[in-house]
């Protein structure tokens, strides 16, 4: 029976994945963001862009947050993350994007933001983030 509730659980987790990982303009209008915490450890009080995001368990996924706008540079999340990861506070906030010139503000759609720890500090991706179209 629990085999079966968590196979079920699994699916409608995996389900919500590929949804999120689809870049839409939801009915709301508003910008959804889901966190998956890919680090190998447990993320307590993650803040992503001012927003408190909470405790991210390794490998589970936040609930959804609407942001108002969330900026991106040359396709990378690029908003002040900040967790604590074995009672140690790390951040992102000397992810060094220099130029700037591809820097992306969006307000609306679906996004999930993985978190990885690298050496001491948070490093976050986004499969489907937005770019500049040159064409």
């Amino acid at each position: 029976m629990i085999r079966l509730i968590l196979s079920v659980s699994l699916l409608l987790m995996l389900a919500g994945c590929n949804e999120l990982n689809d870049i839409t303009n939801p009915a709301d209008g508003k910008l959804h963001i889901q966190y998956k915490n890919n680090s190998g450890y447990d993320l307590k009080n993650l803040n992503v862009g001012g927003i408190a995001i909470g405790n991210v368990s390794d490998g589970s996924l936040s609930s959804d947050f609407i942001y108002n706008q969330f900026t991106f540079d040359t396709g990378m999340p690029d908003e002040d993350a900040v967790a604590e990861v074995n009672g140690k506070t790390f951040s992102n906030i000397n992810r060094g994007y220099w130029c700037g010139t591809e820097k992306v503000t969006i307000s609306s759609g679906n996004y999930l933001i993985e978190v990885a720890v690298l050496d001491t500090m948070l490093y976050l991706s986004c499969k489907n983030a937005p770019t500049i179209d040159y064409h």
